[in-house]
């Protein structure tokens, strides 16, 4: 049994060139260590800190991570893609191109004899009103059709704004939501999984109660941390020594 990697909120794009640049690096070295040890990545939602296909066009600011991702299907490495608050307008670009299977919402599935369930973590917190009206809003196939029509040059620009204005409203908000994602978590428990993996809260924590557990992944702003499965034993690990 190989491998089985989790990561969420890289948010690549968010920070200024100069300090991007050095992230960057880090992560496609991380990326290029998998290649001899991964059976399979996924990728849990905010790899970009906004993403936006046309039927022709894809951000080109993007270009060096996806190389990489192009490598490890190269070397047979299967990849899973959830969506997240800022990247969730994802086309068949990362299915058709870099053989990356990609999810509207959530993931539900078996790895090495145990279940797990897999979801990007925005809108679980029961006050965040507002997050899942805006969510239903954004992801609405018409608004998606009617944006398409805009100039990237145009369209680019403003859907970043978009990006970076839920973020500012995110920060902004004090949701105290814990306990809300170890109650959804304990849900999915009574449903069978054993497992129950998110991000969106950038901070890496694990809950365990009768041998099942919830993990939350961090980011890769401030923890640089993931998850790992071995097969037998689920648990959450730094690219940077802590």
């Amino acid at each position: 049994m190989g491998l089985t990697f989790f990561i969420s909120d890289v948010h690549l794009g968010e920070l200024p060139p100069e300090k991007e640049i050095k992230r960057l690096e880090l992560f496609v070295n991380f990326l290029r260590e998998l290649e001899d040890s991964a059976d399979r990545i996924f990728f849990v939602g905010d790899l970009f800190d906004f993403w936006f296909e046309y039927k022709y066009v894809i951000p080109k600011k993007h270009f060096r991570i996806l190389l990489q991702l192009s490598r490890l299907h190269d070397r047979g490495i299967e990849m899973h893609y959830l969506p997240g608050n800022h990247d969730f307008w994802l086309g068949k670009f990362f299915d058709h191109e870099l053989g990356i299977k990609t999810y509207l919402d959530d993931w539900q599935g078996e790895i090495d004899g145990k279940k797990f369930y897999l979801f990007h973590g925005d809108g679980v917190a029961r006050k965040d009103v507002g997050y899942r009206f805006l969510r239903r809003l954004l992801r609405f196939p018409l608004n998606l059709r009617l944006f398409r029509w805009l100039h990237p040059d145009i369209g680019i620009p403003f859907a970043r704004f978009v990006s970076g204005s839920s973020r500012q409203y995110t920060n902004q908000l004090k949701l105290d939501d814990h306990n809300d994602y170890i109650a959804f978590a304990r849900k999915k428990f009574e449903e069978g999984y054993d497992y129950v993996i998110m991000g969106h809260r950038h901070r890496p924590f694990i809950h365990e109660e009768n041998g099942r557990k919830y993990m939350n992944l961090g980011d890769w702003l401030e923890n640089f941390s993931y998850g790992v499965f071995d097969g037998s034993e689920l648990r959450i690990a730094y690219a940077i020594k802590k």
